[in-house]
């Protein structure tokens, strides 16, 4: 004998509260008769009113539940670009350790795109210019330094490219040279040599670039 399959029925909750959120202007607070509460971007409450006294289903708090993740998502990732320029990748971890879901994350990452408020090029570009104008970096330590910040390698090929044709490797380590008071024309011992060595390495510069610039200045 065949059994009827008994029905779920959906819980639903009773709003017995909406105001607008002290904290942020643009988010709805609804109350429900449980105590509980669900917070609504107000774009989605004016395409979808709700009023004291509905009764909105569980199905329906989901949707909004997730839009409102959507939003928060956005939110975070606005205030990461508020203090400074942003690679896609430092958003995406950024929104990871947040605990955002990854469709959330791409998402965001999409419109932040589409609004031209992330573009991995620009930062690189960015970037680049303003290490090796106030830290005189090398080609070596721009490249670390990029890949933390999760730009693509054939994207960080061509900063480091155009930066360092704008920029002369021998002009930056000079500097250095200056900025460490070496005379010109005076040989440095075996252990000037190490140090000094070590310390344009660390700077991003190969061992050919400096020995170049060392054996120019008469230093070896």
């Amino acid at each position: 004998m065949l059994t009827k399959k008994k029905r779920v029925k959906r819980k639903s909750r009773k709003v017995i509260k909406i105001k607008r959120s002290t904290k942020y202007n643009d988010r709805i607070i609804i109350t429900f008769e449980n105590k509980s509460v669900l917070k609504v971007p107000e774009d989605a409450f004016l395409l979808h009113p709700i009023n004291i006294g509905d009764l909105v289903s569980s199905k329906d708090i989901k949707k909004y539940d997730k839009k409102m993740r959507l939003q928060e998502a956005k939110d975070k990732a606005y205030k990461l670009l508020s203090y400074r320029m942003r690679s896609v990748g430092e958003i995406k971890k950024r929104l990871i350790e947040k605990s955002f879901l990854l469709d959330e994350i791409e998402i965001t990452i999409a419109h932040l795109k589409e609004l031209n408020y992330l573009n991995d090029l620009e930062f690189a570009q960015a970037f680049a210019k303003e290490k090796v104008k106030l830290k005189m970096i090398g080609p070596l330590l721009l490249r670390s330094q990029l890949f933390k910040h999760h730009i693509d390698a054939f994207l960080i090929d061509q900063v480091l490219s155009d930066v360092y044709e704008q920029t002369d490797l021998h002009t930056l380590i000079e500097m250095h040279l200056e900025k460490k008071s070496i005379t010109r024309g005076v040989l440095l011992n075996n252990n000037q040599k190490k140090k000094l060595n070590d310390y344009l390495s660390r700077k991003g510069f190969t061992w050919g670039q400096i020995n170049e610039v060392c054996t120019s200045w008469g230093l070896v």
